[in-house]
């Protein structure tokens, strides 16, 4: 910025940095091109940044010089600076549209209006609490039709999860395995909120009264809450039914799946719903979409000088990184800890922008709160299952993940209807969501690519399905000659698994590999070993160094290198660098700068330095772990 600062007073350019720095933290691309600028000023800047109407005419000639810019300074980041600066004036006009057309804003965007046009000073916390207060009750005034379809929206296509997805457009998902129809059913009709949201409607029946404020009376509320056996801690206090958290949650879940509404200061049922008591699986699907709806009912403030919850407000945004990095573990649990990064990055992302220091830590505004409310929410919809972590060892890796003494030992797994539920709807958003059965049919570099973020389980029960599918002997030679094509470490190293699910025909292809040599043969000679077909000393050092290598190269792959080489012993470790130098792996100097210049320990990453400039003379050393 500073480099560009000096250039455009040079130029004589009066430009706002403030977009050039929220540009670049919006697209995270160099070089630019023209679709990158037409989804920065048509998209993205009207989604999440605000400026004050009269500066936003400024961005146009602030994006023109910074594109001259990157041709003046840095040639290789432009692409054609002609049609770049015609690509803005193309956009201009509809900039500036989606800029005023409050329904392009995400919700942090629309809050942060509402607080401009009310005169709340962002960086005072005060009065920001009181703005939000004011906004939870009614007392200031939006267009609550523009809020809802700017909840209905979501963010899917934000793509936050547990994973970068490619800006290519590939939106591939780890396969899934799902119960049948019958199976899902009765696992909807054992759901608990499913039991609860039919008992609500039964005992509706014809209508009950409401009070002024359109809340169940409180003799009603205790009555429901009696019914359904919650909450018993606030019941002998509860002076409201808005002090009795379970009911009111049901209601507005309720009204939410549009299965009750209010008419004329009664709460009835809506009888072209009352069919989907006998459908437990279309009422259960009809709660899970509309849980994002119920943020501010899920995250409640306990208090009443506490401001609603952000992350109550922006659950319709939130919610689709949770499901995400939820599906794309496979049915593994996941720490709640690794949640609570996710949920500060999605919160943070939309929200710095367009309120600035309004995000403090986690802590004070009560995330890790907030989100427990969340899970607990949808464990009562049967999404989840919420267990806690007793293993010494993986205690000791959440602090390290959080870098906090007493991590939250909470684990989140979907349930098989949660999976059901959330694949449906990633489907719905364009993502492609295979079932172990879609792959078996599929060819073998789509069966590989797929099982990338697959668990260990899954890839097991594609790769026999698949190996079914076409029979052990043609399979196997399919297999066989995709380890030697494949540029990927990992993927060969999933063929080399779907082998041993071929029988005889595996072996003979394994041999077959080994006897050709290369890459394929050095890791086919560890697999045979393995098999227990081929004794180790039979084995040269330079097939178990290369296989080693190329076990490693999988992990370079997907960036744990660094991670899993640093659990060998250090003198392992210089050994493992020293022999990898020797070999002719394809990402021999790929892992060696890694190496050198991420590894903790500067003893290993001096001797990958020299190992990659040759100026170590030792060529193989003995391999080190299991081949």
């Amino acid at each position: 910025m500073t480099e560009f600062a000096s250039w455009t007073d040079d130029h004589g350019l009066d430009v706002d940095l403030f977009v050039i720095e929220t540009a670049l933290d919006l697209m995270e691309c160099v070089p630019w091109t023209a679709h990158d600028l037409h989804e920065l000023m048509v998209e993205l800047f009207p989604r999440k940044v605000t400026i004050p109407e009269s500066e936003r005419p400024g961005v146009i000639p602030t994006l023109h010089g910074w594109i001259d810019f990157l041709a003046d300074r840095h040639p290789t980041r432009s692409h054609d600076v002609a049609a770049l600066h015609a690509e803005i004036d193309r956009n201009t006009a509809a900039f500036l549209a989606a800029m005023t057309d409050e329904r392009n804003y995400g919700v942090a965007k629309f809050w942060a209006t509402r607080m401009i046009e009310n005169g709340v000073d962002a960086e005072d916390e005060t009065q920001v609490r009181r703005f939000l207060a004011m906004a939870q009750t009614g007392e200031i005034d939006y267009d609550q039709n523009v809020l809802a379809e700017i909840m209905r929206r979501g963010s899917f296509d934000e793509e936050i999860g547990a994973f970068d997805f490619e800006d290519d457009g590939d939106r591939l998902l780890p396969p899934v395995s799902l119960p049948g129809t019958e199976e899902l059913i009765t696992l909807a009709t054992s759901a608990p909120l499913v039991t609860r949201l039919r008992a609500l409607v039964i005992w509706v029946g014809t209508g009950r009264t409401l009070t002024s404020t359109k809340r169940l009376r409180v003799a009603d509320a205790k009555d429901l809450a009696g019914l359904l056996k919650v909450d018993h801690p606030y019941l002998a206090r509860a002076r409201s039914s808005a002090d009795l958290p379970e009911v009111s949650l049901l209601v507005e879940w309720a009204k939410a799946a549009h299965l009750v509404r209010v008419v004329k200061g009664k709460l009835i049922g809506i009888r072209s719903s009352a069919g989907l008591l006998d459908r437990p699986l279309e009422l259960w699907q009809r709660a899970f979409d509309a849980f994002p709806e119920l943020g501010p009912v899920v995250c409640v403030p306990t208090s009443y000088y506490e401001a609603p919850a952000l992350l109550g407000q922006l659950l319709p945004e939130v919610a689709p990184a949770l499901w995400l990095s939820l599906y794309t573990a496979g049915g593994t649990p996941v720490p709640v800890e690794l949640l609570v990064e996710i949920i500060r990055d999605a919160l943070v992302e939309p929200v710095a922008p367009s309120v600035g220091s309004l995000i403090v830590d986690a802590r004070e505004l009560l995330w890790r709160r907030d989100l427990a409310a969340v899970l607990t929410a949808m464990e009562l919809l049967g999404a989840v299952d919420l267990t806690t972590s007793t293993d010494p060892a993986e205690r000791d890796k959440l602090i390290e993940l959080s870098g906090n003494d007493e991590p939250d030992l909470t684990l989140v797994r979907l349930t098989p209807l949660g999976l059901w539920g959330v694949r449906d709807a990633l489907r719905g958003e364009g993502f492609d969501v295979p079932l172990i059965e879609d792959l078996a049919r599929e060819p073998v570099d789509v069966m590989c690519g797929s099982l990338e973020y697959a668990t260990a389980e899954v890839t097991d029960a594609v790769l026999i399905a698949w190996v079914a599918v076409r029979g052990a002997d043609t399979a196997a030679a399919e297999l066989a000659a995709f380890c030697v094509n494949t540029s990927s470490s990992w993927a060969r190293l999933v063929a080399m698994n779907g082998l041993a699910h071929t029988g005889a025909a595996g072996v003979a292809q394994v041999q077959r590999l080994r006897s050709a040599g290369g890459l394929a043969g050095a890791v086919a000679t560890t697999w045979l070993i393995q098999d227990s077909v081929l004794d180790r000393s039979d084995a040269s050092e330079q097939e178990l160094t290369l296989s080693l290598a190329d076990n490693f190269a999988a992990l370079h792959e997907h960036d744990v290198l660094i991670a899993d080489l640093t659990t060998y012993p250090v003198e392992d470790q210089i050994g493992f660098v020293r022999a990898l130098a020797g070999t002719d792996h394809p990402d021999r100097a790929g892992m060696l700068e890694v190496i050198s210049t991420e590894h903790p320990d500067r003893t290993v990453a001096d001797a990958a330095r020299k190992a990659g400039s040759g100026h170590d003379g030792l060529r193989i050393l003995r391999a080190i772990g299991k081949p």
